[in-house]
């Protein structure tokens, strides 16, 4: 009787994680041994149970997986081995000494089943806000897609693909970094907000920062070469063609300008200005004269019409640019001297 209370008091240290690899040889060569107080260990199992931190899982994912164990261990239990009576145990042991193994249960059978992925499109002049399934914002800017799966798995990446403009206020989350693939780039985060440019017909690409820290790699074929840590205000411009990068800075204020219908040119050349103010806009320019793409400018327009835009223009190049609105079709002709 001494050794049955003995060996029951030495079952529940074994639940609780408490016994040493001796103690754990005499435990299981009794369980081994006696069959008969099999009831005594259920209800010293239960009992155990009911004094786990209320914060246990028991959702009805822990239970199916519990009897996914139990089904398991009662068929290799027809084989007639005492042995697989520890399994029986053993079972309850994982259940009780970890609260996650129902998460463990349901996130394995949402690993295992096709997970949608879902995509969104929008048009020339078209920018929209939209909340990501783990509560991300993102701001999809004209002419891009965004697709994303319709669930994120708890633990695992958050891998979303970019093709366009986007700007990302990312949900912190150390168990499941956020990786967003744009063009030959793939930027990783924890939690933060960032920009990214990445057009399929341009042959730039950037990623910006306003608040937190990103990494951001080239990514080609399934290879993936580091490139850069990035911090606030810091921007990575890659070039296609040549693979090459560089690294400038930006106004934090300036990196999400554009989702309040703010566009910022540092230094930007007229040709890759009228790119973007052609998705901006929904117009299209003719540019008669080459020379004037070489134009670089200083440049901030601030909830303007593009005819206000234009003007600007005009104005800037000290009256060297001409221009010509057809509304009708929504086309914008410019000519004039080049730039020195």
């Amino acid at each position: 009787m001494e050794q049955y209370e003995d060996i029951k008091r030495l079952f529940k240290l074994y639940l609780q994680g408490g016994t040493n690899p001796q103690q754990e040889k005499i435990l299981f060569s009794y369980l081994k041994n006696n069959k008969k107080n099999d009831q005594d260990f259920n209800d010293l199992m239960s009992q155990a149970w009911e004094e786990q931190p209320a914060s246990r899982d028991e959702s009805s994912a822990a239970a199916e997986g519990l009897n996914q164990i139990w089904n398991k261990v009662e068929q290799k239990k027809q084989r007639k081995d005492h042995r697989f009576l520890l399994l029986k145990y053993a079972a309850s042991v994982i259940l009780f000494a970890s609260a996650g193994l129902g998460w463990y249960s349901y996130q394995k059978q949402k690993t295992e089943a096709v997970i949608e992925w879902v995509s969104k499109t929008t048009g020339a002049g078209e920018k929209v806000k939209m909340i990501l399934p783990d509560s991300s914002i993102v701001y999809l800017g004209s002419k891009s897609k965004l697709s994303w799966p319709a669930r994120f798995i708890k633990g695992s990446l958050r891998n979303v693909r970019l093709e366009g403009e986007a700007f990302f206020e990312v949900k912190h989350d150390v168990s499941s970094p956020f990786i967003v693939y744009a063009a030959h780039l793939k930027t990783q985060v924890l939690g933060t907000s960032f920009n990214i440019y990445a057009y399929p017909d341009d042959q730039a690409f950037s990623v910006t920062v306003r608040t937190g820290k990103v990494a951001v790699a080239e990514h080609i074929n399934g290879k993936t070469k580091a490139l850069s840590i990035l911090t606030p205000g810091m921007s990575l411009t890659y070039q296609e063609k040549s693979s090459r990068y560089a690294i400038n800075t930006e106004r934090v204020e300036d990196v999400k300008s554009w989702t309040e219908n703010r566009f910022v040119f540092h230094k930007e050349n007229l040709g890759m200005m009228l790119e973007r103010l052609e998705r901006y806009y929904n117009v299209h320019f003719e540019l008669k004269n080459p020379d004037l793409a070489g134009c670089h400018f200083n440049a901030t327009f601030n909830n303007k019409s593009i005819k206000q835009v234009m003007e600007q223009l005009r104005v800037m190049s000290g009256n060297k640019i001409k221009y010509k609105i057809n509304n009708n079709k929504n086309t914008i002709a410019l000519w004039g001297e080049g730039c020195q």
